[in-house]
């Protein structure tokens, strides 16, 4: 039995909607931007790292035709005022005199600038605050490294958690203060979070698993791509290989196509895991690169490493257990196949337009 025309044009038009909005999402939600602030003595230097799609939706045409090199800080203007008004480090509730030192922009797509802010070593505990989400979305996140004599903390803000007080700027109370579980815990959590808002890492394991098959071959498929990527997230992230980010983001809408197609010429699911694997391979490169920005030291990098990548897998299992269910019911349907069809080529659009947004 299968559904009539107008019922699958129906299902096929709500589909394409929906792949339309989480289009729109990921290219307007879901942005990342690093702060690191190292304190020393009565200073303070942050390293702001911003995606040029977020300094550019706030002041259009700042950045264009800049190829990647130094910047001449005048040219921020009034964004850099505001880069130092929502990047702010605060003491008794006052927040410290600040100023831009240097800026520059990246090979990868950011732009990097330099900080210096002045503390009072008599005052209270500084408190990190971001309110850069107020600018972007609430999805906003802020992936914050801190250090002094070689302690690290690492947090992240976004709107509901704006503020992290910081150890007393005295070492001692520091390295009281810092215990590795809570850096630790929030690389995992950054995993989890990673691969939850990577719509095109959900989306290519999506089309990897809807064509159906056996229990042993969606094992095989989830198992090939977790196993790739965990391969070359580690190789990345200690810079063993280090390709071009805009290489790698343009290779990853390669990949979410590929498979597409590949679900419109056939069923291939029994023999799948090869091309998870390759691809799973170019994945793990983009998950490297939140590891390089965090830049944590060597004493607690492998620790880094594995806590990132475990709450990548934990946010992928999670996908996966709620996701399998409804293709296994799917592929018991006779109009399983049309199905199939519909998605991919919506997919196919939707990987031709992230190509094309990265392109530029």
């Amino acid at each position: 039995m299968s559904l009539p025309p107008t019922t699958m044009r129906v299902c096929f038009g709500a589909l394409l909607l929906l792949l339309m909005a989480a289009a729109e999402v990921s290219a307007h939600a879901g942005s990342v931007a690093y702060w690191r602030v190292v304190f020393r003595g009565a200073e303070a230097r942050s390293q702001l790292l911003i995606a040029i799609d977020d300094v550019e939706r706030m002041a259009p045409g700042l950045l264009s035709a800049v190829r990647p090199g130094a910047l001449d800080v005048q040219r921020l203007g009034s964004f850099g005022e505001t880069l130092l008004a929502h990047f702010t480090i605060e003491q008794a509730g006052a927040r410290l005199p600040s100023r831009i030192v240097t800026a520059a922009v990246l090979d990868s797509g950011l732009l990097d600038v330099q900080v210096v802010h002045q503390l009072d070593t008599a005052a209270t505990a500084p408190v990190l605050r971001s309110a850069f989400h107020v600018l972007t979305d609430d999805s906003h996140r802020v992936v914050v490294r801190a250090e002094r004599a070689g302690a690290v903390v690492a947090m992240t803000l976004h709107a509901t958690a704006p503020t992290h007080v910081a150890p007393g700027v005295g070492a001692a109370s520091w390295h009281e203060a810092i215990a590795p579980d809570g850096s630790m815990r929030a690389m995992l959590l950054l995993g989890v979070e990673h691969i939850l808002t990577g719509y095109d890492h959900l989306v290519f394991l999506a089309c990897l698993l809807v064509p159906g098959g056996t229990w042993r071959s969606r094992i095989a498929i989830v198992s090939a791509f977790t196993a790739a990527h965990s391969l070359t997230l580690v190789l990345a992230a200690a810079q063993v290989v280090t390709p071009p980010a805009r290489f790698v983001e343009l290779a990853i809408a390669v990949s979410i196509a590929y498979v597409a197609i590949e679900n419109l010429l056939g069923d291939r699911a029994r023999s799948r895991w090869p091309t998870a694997f390759g691809f799973g391979l170019i994945h793990g490169l983009g998950f490297a690169g939140v590891l390089r920005a965090h830049d944590l030291p060597a004493a607690q990098w492998w620790a880094a490493i594995a806590a990132f990548n475990v709450g990548v897998e934990i946010g992928q299992l999670a996908v996966v257990a709620l996701v399998l269910p409804l293709v296994i019911v799917l592929a018991r349907t006779p109009w399983h196949r049309r199905v199939v069809q519909g998605t991919s080529a919506a997919v196919i659009g939707l990987a031709c337009l992230w190509f094309v947004e990265r392109l530029s």
